[in-house]
């Protein structure tokens, strides 16, 4: 489906160089600063991405071996 959001983010910031507000707001669900310094994001669409790389990986990995 091409417009399920987790690829049109994934299409629209393909290649970014810069990290912008909207980047940030359509890719980032929240970011947790500890007491300690330590930080986290946990980003949109974590699982969709994870699961796209994987999907790309083994059908080029399987590509590959069959040419």
């Amino acid at each position: 489906d091409k417009e399920h959001p987790a690829l049109v983010a994934f299409a629209k910031y393909q290649s970014i160089e810069t990290l912008t507000r909207e980047i940030l707001t359509d890719l980032v669900d929240h970011i947790k600063v500890y007491e300690n310094g330590n930080i986290s994001v946990h980003f949109k669409f974590a699982d969709e991405f994870r699961r796209i790389a994987e999907y790309i990986e083994i059908n080029t990995t399987d590509t590959a071996e069959a040419g």
